[in-house]
């Protein structure tokens, strides 16, 4: 009899959890230090604010804010061009059996938390309360 894969993913492993952690500590190592070898990733303020990684640790996502908002999409470039020489340095600092494929992707819950702010904050939600 055949399993049935469930559509709704699982929770991910404690391998996973450090991992993730791992590779987050190293990339935000990396930008802190200047490693990069890119001057505009290594100028710039950015907040890695999650990592996933895929259970079979090889391949990682890195969901990141920049400093300034409006240069989300050079950020994420500036990324892509600099892959390489960061994932050589994750590998350096983070030692695995296999070197993970790294993305980037700017991390849109900032945006859905100042959609609820501004909702939330909203004369109609305001009146809503008062009663």
């Amino acid at each position: 009899m055949k399993k049935k894969h469930s559509i709704r993913q699982k929770e991910p492993s404690q391998r996973q959890l450090r991992v993730q952690e791992l590779l987050k500590s190293a990339l935000n190592e990396i930008l802190l230090r200047g490693e990069s070898k890119n001057p505009k990733l290594d100028n710039l303020l950015i907040t890695i604010t999650h990592v996933d990684v895929s259970p079979d640790l090889r391949n990682a996502k890195f969901y990141v804010v920049p400093s300034d908002v409006n240069k989300t999409d050079s950020v994420i470039n500036e990324f892509n061009i600099s892959k390489k020489i960061i994932r050589k340095k994750i590998v350096d600092k983070v030692k695995l059996k296999y070197a993970p494929e790294i993305t980037f992707f700017f991390d849109e819950t900032i945006n859905e938390v100042k959609r609820l702010d501004e909702l939330f904050s909203s004369e109609k939600v305001q009146n809503d309360t008062i009663r």
